[in-house]
């Protein structure tokens, strides 16, 4: 079972838009133990670690359906995965240089907000799929 606990978004800004931070609140009111901090800037150096997996979100990255997901989440066993969102700007070479895995939604380009809002969907998703919840299929 995916352990929600192990997980963390890191992004930049603040969400103004209400009905993405209603919808959010949403997958959050299912997810409690899920970890959202709102940043300026990234600091990769509080994220290095041995039991810590960056994962960058950027429209150049690996596509995964939502059962590749579950999967890859659930592989990297015990350790604290780390999801980075940049904001208009995206996320700059650098940090996506430093990390574990470029992960992209789709092939479509999102607004930053938006993007969060799918990532804890896909996040609630890749739980239910861990836990043969029919979230998933329905």
């Amino acid at each position: 079972m995916l352990q929600i606990n192990r997980l963390t978004i890191y992004a930049i800004g603040k969400i103004k838009k209400l009905w993405i931070r209603d919808g959010i609140k949403q997958y959050k009111k299912r997810m409690p133990e899920l970890i959202i901090n709102e940043l300026k800037t990234f600091n990769l150096n509080n994220l290095r670690s041995n039991n810590n997996i960056i994962i960058c979100l950027s429209e150049e990255g690996k596509q995964f359906n939502s059962v590749e997901l579950s999967s890859l989440l659930l592989n990297f066993k015990n350790k604290k995965i780390n999801f980075l969102i940049g904001d208009t700007d995206g996320i700059s070479s650098d940090i996506k240089k430093n990390a574990d895995l470029i992960l992209s939604l789709s092939s479509l380009t999102f607004p930053h907000e938006l993007a969060r809002l799918i990532l804890i969907e896909q996040i609630y998703r890749a739980v239910s799929i861990s836990t043969n919840s029919p979230y998933h299929r329905s």
